[in-house]
């Protein structure tokens, strides 16, 4: 199947997002800013939480069994969170690290874009600088996104539709494969609930 026709299945999912809108003077910018593939700071703390998260978890399984391989690898550990503070403090404005954090959001998405729900409306064809981490892998990526459609729920949030307008082509084929692999995941638990 073509990854055209994949760019559209869309799944349910759950993942760490942050946006902001940007005004039509800065999509330029932004557009080059994914172009060149750089990763704000806010990015790489967040990817590098859930990394360390795992790691930690897997130190801790193997301490037992390899009491050195287990130290080595927490004094590894520390070593990469010590640079990646490092990094968050050279790239903050003012020497300090950005503390905004990614929320973990209940998304609908596919290659072509994504709607979540949020407390408050965004205009219509408003530009979006969209943060996308998916989960569990961590990956971090960067969408330029557009307001395709905003509707009220009852219970008083919005509903936001966000087309991708710019995103890195192996970002989208990672966003791609990511979906095919929750898809494939999603049937086979169905096929062994028909089954029980």
């Amino acid at each position: 199947m073509s990854t055209e026709r994949r760019r559209y299945f869309r799944i349910e999912d759950r993942a760490l997002i942050k946006y902001r809108v940007i005004s039509l003077d800065t999509v330029e910018r932004e557009r080059q800013f994914i172009r060149l593939n750089e990763i704000r700071a806010a990015n790489l703390h967040a990817a590098l939480l859930g990394l360390d998260m795992r790691l930690q978890e897997l130190i801790d399984d193997i301490h037992d069994d390899d009491k050195p391989l287990a130290q080595a690898l927490e004094l590894l550990n520390r070593k990469l969170n010590l640079i990646e503070r490092a990094v968050a403090l050279e790239a903050a404005p003012g020497g300090a690290p950005e503390r905004r954090e990614h929320a973990s959001s209940d998304i609908s998405m596919s290659g072509g874009g994504l709607a979540l729900r949020a407390d408050s409306p965004l205009e219509l064809h408003a530009y979006l600088a969209v943060d996308l981490i998916l989960l569990p892998s961590h990956h971090p990526m960067r969408a330029l996104g557009r307001v395709v459609d905003c509707r009220r729920f009852t219970a008083g949030d919005y509903s936001i539709a966000i087309e991708f307008d710019e995103i890195r082509e192996e970002d989208r084929d990672l966003l791609i494969q990511h979906i095919v692999r929750r898809q494939s995941a999603l049937l086979r638990l169905e096929r062994q609930s028909d089954a029980v």
